[in-house]
């Protein structure tokens, strides 16, 4: 399926560069927390929700590559769905670029099969970029932020610095080694870091990425409609 999406690489002391990117594999990346205890908080928020381990951690998940998208607005099957931040990764004309993005989930699903889940919803991502070489060098020190609204009311969901989950250099290595190259149109979903305060449903999520370093910040939102109406629901 040919999905394109209108994008824009933000280089460092050189006007925006507009792109059109074309997105042929899609993988989402489970279970990535670096720190054992961190990562533990992060399965038990989603026992919580009946949603077991997997047999393979860290873990990889394909979607399929209709389900980018940089919409401000998705529409969802149930009210058990929520958003998490997490680092994206894309290959365009020989190039790493680097964004924030939100693995949007299907709670209920989930606790049946995770790769189902995943494949249900949306994956959003900010429209700006940056070459991944920028910030290479200092990846660990960039600073996920999450929002999420709730019946008219914004709170903290998650925050954390990238160094809290396996580096790109982990997924780059490892995704070599599974395709036998890393050829254009890849995208890659970080895993995300842990919640404030447990999973949550929400009307809409805001989240950014942060570089301390070189001071800029890209970010994205997005509301979410349940879908009503139909006979039938899963």
């Amino acid at each position: 399926m040919r999905v394109e999406l209108e994008l824009t690489i933000n280089r460092l002391n050189r006007a925006p560069e507009q792109i059109v990117f074309s997105a042929k594999r899609m993988f989402n990346a489970g279970w990535v927390g670096r720190d054992r205890k961190a990562l533990q908080h992060h399965i038990d928020e989603l026992a919580e929700v009946g949603v077991a381990a997997p047999k393979n951690i860290p873990t990889l998940l394909a979607l399929g590559n209709h389900l980018l998208t940089h919409s401000r607005h998705i529409q969802v099957h149930g009210p058990q769905t929520s958003g998490e931040v997490e680092w994206v990764l894309l290959w365009h004309r020989g190039e790493i670029l680097v964004t924030v993005g939100s693995d949007h989930t299907d709670r209920r699903l989930e606790s049946v099969s995770v790769a189902k889940s995943k494949n249900l919803c949306l994956n959003v991502i900010a429209r700006e970029l940056w070459p991944y070489e920028e910030v290479k060098d200092h990846f660990d020190q960039l600073q996920l932020h999450c929002t999420v609204t709730r019946n008219g009311k914004v709170s903290l969901y998650q925050e954390d610095r990238c160094a809290a989950i396996l580096p790109p250099e982990y997924w780059i290595e490892d995704l070599q080694t599974r395709l036998g190259g890393l050829g254009d149109g890849l995208v890659l979903f970080s895993g995300t870091i842990g919640t404030v305060a447990g999973l949550v449903a929400g009307d809409g999520y805001d989240f950014t990425m942060y570089d301390p370093v070189l001071n800029r910040t890209v970010g994205h939102g997005y509301t979410c409609e349940v879908m009503a109406g139909a006979i039938e629901t899963f």
